[in-house]
């Protein structure tokens, strides 16, 4: 963790630019930053490297933080950002683009606004997804997700999908306790959410073939200890795999108000016991729920800003 700033981010950040040919305009950013180019362009006359997107995405990141005071956390490298790209949006599911200057570009947002940019805290979307997110809190965003008309620029559906993005991020940062809801949209690896939705990752993927979908089944039903909510797990799980051809986006099927009623119903009557039986299958399936070590790295207590010593 970034406990403040004592120059060697800047300068750090300076000889990264001059690694990869990157020159910044020295209005824009301090002393440190300048020192570690010149220091850079002495040990690089030539560009190490070509920057790709993810590297030079790795660049902007950390010198748009810096001229805003905002901490990024060293764990976030290119690396990283290659592991949570996307291929199209999670919220308006529209193909992204690279450097087209359009709504559809792919943008690299923090979920909760209130964090630093940490690992755990970031998702790739489009820009135009990204502007109507904006500074909005979890709970305006859920606002919106429950409205019956559009707004700024999203549909109901698609706040909704935000929603279930930002739900492990921020719901739990907010101490909130999230009833049950309809998973909308595909969790990018590495996605912190809760339980519920990680189960309802799994059910979809596991839809086909009914081979998949009964052994997941038998995974999880041996720690239902109700009879009844054995068989209604069974019923939504079939319900899903039925309802897939019917509906654009797969995710629209865990929508169903029948799929939802019994999914839920299993998934709060489990035993306590059973909740680390169920966070292993998850893993097998790359979920990863809400942990608090992990939401304590990304500097709540200064809204991810750098304390200035």
């Amino acid at each position: 963790m970034i406990k403040h700033y004592d120059g060697e981010i800047g300068f750090d950040l300076g000889w990264d630019l001059a690694r990869f040919g990157k020159k910044p305009d020295p209005e824009k950013v301090d002393e440190h930053v300048m020192r570690g180019y010149g220091a850079g362009l002495v040990h690089f006359p030539h560009p190490q490297h070509h920057a790709d997107r993810f590297q030079a995405k790795w660049l902007q990141l950390r010198l748009s933080a810096l001229q805003r005071g905002r901490i990024v956390q060293p764990e976030v490298t290119p690396t990283f950002l290659r592991m949570i790209d996307v291929s199209h949006c999670p919220v308006t599911l529209e193909e992204l683009t690279h450097g087209m200057r359009a709504g559809t570009d792919w943008s690299v947002d923090r979920i909760n606004n209130d964090g630093s940019y940490a690992t755990w805290n970031l998702m790739v979307l489009s820009t135009r997804a990204n502007k109507a997110k904006g500074n909005k809190g979890f709970g305006e965003v859920r606002r919106n997700s429950e409205r019956l008309t559009d707004r700024d620029g999203l549909s109901p559906r698609q706040w909704q999908r935000l929603l279930c993005l930002m739900a492990g991020a921020c719901g739990a940062a907010a101490g909130e306790e999230l009833t049950c809801f309809p998973l909308s949209t595909r969790l990018p690896a590495g996605t912190l959410a809760p339980l519920y939705l990680h189960l309802q990752e799994m059910v979809l993927q596991c839809a086909y073939p009914a081979t998949l979908r009964n052994r997941l089944i038998k995974l999880l039903n041996v720690q239902q200890p109700d009879a009844a909510q054995r068989a209604r797990f069974v019923i939504a799980c079939e319900r899903v795999a039925a309802l897939i051809g019917k509906v654009d986006y797969p995710y629209d099927a865990l929508a169903d108000a029948r799929v939802q009623a019994f999914l839920a119903g299993w998934f709060v009557s489990l035993p306590e016991t059973a909740r680390a039986h169920l966070l292993k299958v998850c893993a097998l399936f790359g979920g990863r729920e809400v942990e608090r070590g992990v939401i304590a790295s990304w500097s709540l207590g200064t809204k991810g800003y750098i304390p200035f010593d």
